[in-house]
């Protein structure tokens, strides 16, 4: 079936309490095997990209054109997202490729400043009604193609402001999830209780790869309705093709079937998780 606008999904994700994968993926096996998951378990998913991923993969025009193909034949919803974009011309980029929801990623920026590019980045999707993705405070680790500095955790009084004076749709938070690696010290559910407080918009956790089912479930009841996942499955599929390899030396299809069947197994068990949606919206 083609590809959706994901609002209606993370919207409904929101309202039950439930949550919805984001997956980002670097490679036409990860997106396959994400893809083949979300067949199986019949969940919805989003396949996301940053701007490592888009180099990898050829660009946003190959991007979307190939999800779109790949998704002609799935029963099962599934959108296509341009994550931790910084500049409004990779956005306009994104949204005529084909892609159905977009994040502008100001974090780094002073907050007048990042009050500005989130103002301007929505209404620049105003046409496309196009759901909008914005980070307040800033999650610390290693994703590639990612400019990520020391952590700077979300302000409630401050995500209260910036959903008022923006409209954004989504809003990425920093409650001590870490890119790439485990959190240190688990989340701040506090801290999270006080934004959830703070603003009504479906919240978002980058950095889901090292936090565990109850940390996840603690974070999906306070109002995260997208959790984005990356690391878990890139480490799969780098696995699957070393034990490929290791097995039979220089058969590279061999070692990429292989690795989109790990991350096939490693996105169904996250797509079945107690916390994850499985309402199907058509």
């Amino acid at each position: 079936m083609p590809l959706v606008n994901p609002r209606s999904i993370i919207a409904q994700a929101h309202e039950r309490r439930r949550a919805v994968i984001a997956a980002n993926v670097s490679t036409l096996h990860m997106a396959r095997g994400v893809l083949s998951a979300a067949e199986s378990t019949a969940r919805p998913v989003l396949i996301q990209f940053n701007r490592s991923g888009l180099e990898l993969i050829g660009g946003v025009h190959a991007s979307a054109t190939i999800i779109q193909r790949l998704a002609e034949d799935l029963h099962t919803d599934a959108a296509l997202h341009l994550d931790h974009a910084d500049t409004l011309d990779e956005l306009t980029l994104a949204i005529n490729a084909g892609f159905h929801s977009v994040m502008i990623d100001g974090s780094t920026l002073p907050f007048d400043q990042h009050l500005t590019i989130v103002r301007e980045a929505k209404a620049l999707v105003q046409w496309s009604a196009l759901p909008l993705e914005a980070e307040l405070g800033h999650v610390a680790g290693d994703e590639a193609g990612v400019t990520i500095g020391d952590a700077s955790w979300t302000d409630p009084d401050e995500a209260a402001r910036l959903v008022r004076e923006t409209n954004v749709d989504w809003l990425a938070v920093a409650v001590g999830n870490t890119h790439g690696a485990p959190a240190v010290g688990g989340l701040q559910i506090d801290r999270l209780h006080a934004i959830r407080d703070a603003v009504n918009v479906p919240l978002v956790l980058h950095g889901a790869s090292g936090l565990d089912s109850d940390d996840l479930s603690a974070a999906v009841e306070l109002g995260v309705a997208k959790i984005n996942v990356g690391t878990a499955l890139h480490r799969a599929a780098a696995q699957g093709m070393a034990d490929s390899l290791q097995d039979r030396p220089g058969n590279l299809r061999a070692a990429l079937l292989e690795s989109e069947q790990r991350v096939a197994e490693a996105a169904s068990t996250l797509l079945t998780s107690t916390w994850a949606i499985n309402h199907q919206h058509h």
